[in-house]
């Protein structure tokens, strides 16, 4: 099966991630009846197949596992009978009988895969465990029905013959990784089928060459089938972002060299000075010093105050 595979984005920035989600498969395959199957002349048909497959367990191991479900449809062939004579003499023209022969299963899937997302070719082995349906139906439609409105132009008898039946088997399959986005997938598959009902197309005959036909001719056979899988594959992911994480460095505050409030061993002694200005300190640079206004003269207090 070709596989195609949908993400965000080939590349994200740095700060972005994507983690897989699983994939979605879709593909086209040839049914091929095998061994008693094949030997009674029961017909090949054509279909198509869905899949999911979660992530790939280890994620970037070589040699991985997923799990996952698959439902496949084919078309068994079709064998027409014209010229139908109908029992209601008011029906204007005559009618077709359509016998076909259809098969549509589920399954269980694990995939051991011998490769991880940063491969380009990655082989592949599939188990599967599930069942098959064999349908025979019959489609009767009216040559004319434009001609006979009051009458129903068709009619569909489902199950005429039918069989479901237990599967089992496994296939082999290369997966072409095209990009981020898609992928291609090519295999086949084989199932085990145990033995049921089936009416090759054959043995469906019209009685007499009259109007009457005929499924009495079914056969019992083993139900064993092939596959041969072509399709795409879309891979699913999740993005999330990320915020590196960077140690930071204590900030040093920029101070004056000294300050009044900073207790600190080699401070110079201060000179003596007035007790109305600032202190001053022999290192500083012979600058004009800030005088505070004062408020004025202030009463002497007594010492036994």
């Amino acid at each position: 099966m070709f596989s195609v595979v949908l993400s965000t984005s080939d590349v994200l920035a740095q700060n972005s991630a994507l983690v897989s989600k699983g994939s979605l498969g879709i593909g086209l395959h040839m049914a091929c009846p095998q061994n008693d199957f094949y030997d009674i002349n029961y017909d090949e048909g054509f279909g198509l197949n869905l899949s999911y497959l979660s992530r790939k367990y280890p994620y970037k191991s070589k040699l991985n596992f997923q799990i996952g479900l698959q439902m496949d449809f084919a078309n068994m062939q079709s064998k027409d009978f014209k010229e139908i004579e109908l029992a209601d003499p008011g029906i204007i023209g005559n009618a077709t009988i359509q016998v076909s022969n259809k098969m549509y299963g589920g399954f269980l899937v694990g995939r051991i895969n011998f490769g991880n997302d940063d491969d380009r070719v990655v082989p592949y082995i599939n188990l599967l465990a599930g069942h098959r349906n064999f349908n025979t139906t019959q489609y009767i439609s009216l040559e004319r029905p434009s001609e006979n409105p009051n009458i129903e132009s068709d009619s569909l008898t489902n199950k005429v013959v039918f069989t479901k039946r237990p599967h089992f088997g496994g296939g082999i399959g290369l997966n072409y990784r095209v990009n981020n986005s898609l992928s291609l997938e090519v295999g086949a598959t084989f199932t085990f089928g145990q033995e049921g009902a089936v009416l090759p197309l054959q043995n469906v005959i019209r009685r007499n060459n009259g109007n009457e036909i005929e499924y009495i001719n079914y056969l019992r056979s083993e139900t064993d089938m092939l596959l041969i899988n072509v399709g795409i594959r879309l891979l699913l992911f999740k993005s999330y972002r990320y915020v590196p994480y960077t140690p930071s460095t204590p900030q040093i505050p920029q101070t004056p060299e000294y300050t009044r409030y900073r207790d600190r061993q080699n401070i110079p002694t201060r000179t003596k000075s007035n007790p109305n200005t600032d202190p001053t300190f022999p290192s500083s640079p012979k600058k004009a010093p800030i005088r505070i206004k004062p408020d004025g003269p202030k009463k002497k207090e007594s010492s036994g105050s």
